[in-house]
């Protein structure tokens, strides 16, 4: 597809990907109209941590994760639940992360999620640039920690992969990791810089910012759900939002966990599932923390943020078509987290919420176009990274849709893997 055959784009989801997609067409000289029941930046978009994690290239379908996973399933503290009468609904989706866990499949998604990272953070820093976000993004770098000798150990491993893929880091002690952070808890035996990390100090802005650079340069904003879209043969029709029928020369999908909904009538097989993540937003005493501090072992951030602290990590997997109400037992594990790991810093807790992660079997977002549809494009599944690779995807995307070859092989991100 060219410029010249689409000057007119349809977007589906304007939360964090959605809305970046669309400020990178829009730069491209292309017609966008963005599609969504709620305002822009409402859902999952709203709650993530708010870290640019552009040093994870591991995506969690691979053998150590899966070998962890009943010990991981049977600790109440721990970062992943199962709600057990789901089980049957998401069974088949964990035989599809079985097979992705396997070694060679494995080291495909590693290299192709390293492929992605590679510029994912200069891609960021051209969208502070271009949008004026730099009191909203900050580059004071990121932590991880460990309580522990044995998981210090477990993942050097995976910190040699890194160095291997460009990703600086440098391993400090527990007390050079206090002089930085004076509140981590003596328990913290070492820990691990990433100088390059970036945050966000308000997410939801973030996005609101972009979206309403979006609207002053000519982008229309529809809210309303899409109900359908239309096909035929290899060419996508209308698309329908409360009642009524909408024409573009391409159509953007990237609703999230939601994307299977709108793709199946077409006959797409979309293995997807929401991982229900939880935040807490805490107040806090006065403290020198500047950046994103992660728990190796508790599996959760501590990202400092305009509103107070935010707590953001734990995980329990939920079908994407069947939803319940919030487990807020597992936001309350988040504050017992940050009493352990940095006690006497959080006050009292400010707000909580319950957000839907969209995740594919193997952890790797779909990118791109399908092979037997012409003017459909795809970006979704992003799982935990879609604040991380919503710049570096709205680059990809928008070269793709404007007829310029990816910069990378865009292969392993295909929805046609699933088919």
């Amino acid at each position: 597809m060219t410029t010249q055959a689409a000057r007119s784009i349809g977007i589906v989801g304007a939360g964090i990907i959605g809305v970046q997609l669309a400020r990178a067409l829009q730069g491209r000289g292309l017609q966008v109209t963005l599609f969504d029941g709620r305002d822009p930046g409402m859902a999952t978009s709203f709650g993530n941590a708010g870290y640019v994690a552009s040093d994870e290239i591991f995506p969690l379908a691979h053998g150590a994760v899966l070998r962890s996973l009943p010990r991981m399933l049977l600790n109440p503290l721990g970062p992943l639940a199962m709600r057990w009468k789901e089980f049957p609904r998401l069974l088949p989706w964990y035989v599809k992360y079985a097979r992705a866990c396997s070694g060679k499949r494995s080291r495909h998604s590693i290299n192709a999620l390293a492929s992605l990272q590679r510029t994912a953070a200069a891609d960021w820093k051209n969208v502070v640039a271009l949008e004026h976000l730099q009191p909203l993004v900050l580059s004071n770098g990121a932590m991880q920690v460990f309580e522990t000798d044995r998981a210090f150990q477990r993942t050097q491993l995976h910190r040699d992969v890194q160095s291997e893929y460009g990703i600086n880091w440098q391993s400090l002690s527990g007390d050079a990791a206090r002089d930085k952070v004076p509140e981590l808890s003596a328990r913290i035996r070492h820990a691990v810089v990433y100088p390059a990390g970036m945050h966000v100090t308000n997410p939801y802005q973030v996005t609101k910012t972009i979206f309403d650079h979006f609207l002053a340069d000519g982008g229309t904003f529809i809210r309303a759900s899409v109900e359908q879209i239309e096909r035929s043969g290899r060419h996508l029709g209308h698309l329908t939002a409360s009642s009524q029928r909408y024409q573009f020369d391409a159509i953007v999908v990237c609703t999230g966990h939601l994307s299977g909904r709108l793709l199946k009538p077409l006959n797409y097989k979309v293995p997807i599932v929401a991982e229900r993540g939880y935040h807490v937003e805490m107040s806090h005493c006065e403290t020198r923390l500047n950046c994103p501090v992660g728990s190796s072992e508790r599996g959760f951030y501590v990202t400092p943020m305009s509103s107070g602290l935010r707590l953001a990590g734990t995980t329990e997997f939920s079908s994407a078509d069947h939803d319940e109400a919030p487990t807020w037992g597992r936001a309350d594990v988040l504050k017992r987290h940050i009493a352990e790991l940095m006690p006497g810093l959080a006050e009292q807790e400010t707000g909580r919420w319950m957000g839907h992660r969209p995740t594919m079997p193997d952890f790797l977002p779909v990118l791109g176009g399908v092979a037997d549809c012409d003017n459909l494009f795809l970006a979704f599944g992003h799982h935990h990274l879609g604040l991380t690779l919503s710049a570096v995807t709205a680059r990809l995307l928008g070269d793709l849709i404007v007829g310029t070859d990816a910069a990378i092989d865009l292969t392993p991100f295909s929805l046609n893997r699933f088919q």
